[in-house]
């Protein structure tokens, strides 16, 4: 969502498996040994960025569905409201509210999506090894007898198509001009291009503000939760796909 629209914010994506999330640098890196992570600020409540066991990303935790505006605090005034730990910048989340007198509104939304490998590595096939050992003066009878009758991709072997759906259900409104609410579920699956990886995640929001004394009181309360689970491929399949004997 910040990708190109914040000035001196740089965004990498850390990697293709499912809910890896992305680098975010605000004003370049500020130490070689310490954290550049920026701090997270969601509703009013600092999260530290230190990730959560089990899930890629604390941003990861979040539905995007759920989120209203990002702010983006980079110079000196995110140290003087949030202390040290803002060195690195502050990403201020806010998520949905409803407003006094809104009428109930109930919001649906779903989408799929279909994931595939952009490109490969090109490397020789079964055909063009056999044909470098046999034809090769210095190649033993032992090396011969090491190849066999396949004719594996073993790139074909370990990504696939990666199917993905998300799902999210909203409800928001007022009660008696006094009590507005936002309600929202959300299921997120997820497969990787690299089998075996898997992400699952389903989140829960609810959101009261209510008003009284003629608006001259207002009370904010925020409840959310999220549970996450996780198949992480085994990257090195990658590297091992590569240099594996395709016969």
């Amino acid at each position: 969502m910040l990708v190109g629209k914040v000035a001196g914010v740089q965004v990498t994506p850390s990697g293709g498996a499912p809910g890896s999330g992305s680098r975010i640098r605000i004003r370049g890196g500020a130490s070689l040994t310490a954290s550049n992570d920026p701090l997270i600020v969601l509703d009013g409540v600092p999260l530290e960025n230190d990730g959560v066991a089990g899930s890629p990303s604390l941003l990861s935790t979040i539905n995007p569905n759920d989120i209203e505006s990002m702010n983006i605090l980079k110079d000196a005034s995110a140290t003087a409201i949030y202390g040290s730990r803002a060195s690195n910048g502050v990403i201020i989340i806010t998520t949905k509210k409803a407003t006094l007198g809104q009428p109930v509104r109930v919001n649906f939304n779903t989408k799929f999506s279909l994931s595939t490998i952009a490109d490969k590595l090109d490397v020789l096939s079964a055909g063009e090894i056999r044909e470098i050992v046999n034809n090769n003066p210095h190649s033993s009878d032992e090396y011969r007898s090491l190849l066999g009758s396949a004719d594996t991709d073993w790139q074909n072997e370990i990504y696939q198509e990666a199917f993905g759906t998300d799902n999210n259900l909203s409800v928001s409104g007022s009660i008696k001009d006094v009590l507005p609410y936002n309600i929202s579920l959300g299921y997120l699956n997820e497969e990787g291009i690299l089998k075996t990886g898997k992400m699952e995640r389903m989140t829960a929001s609810i959101n009261l503000n209510p008003r009284f004394f003629d608006n001259h009181l207002k009370i904010d309360i925020s409840a959310k939760g999220s549970k996450i689970n996780n198949r992480f491929a085994n990257t090195d399949a990658i590297q091992t796909a590569v240099s594996f004997d395709p016969t």
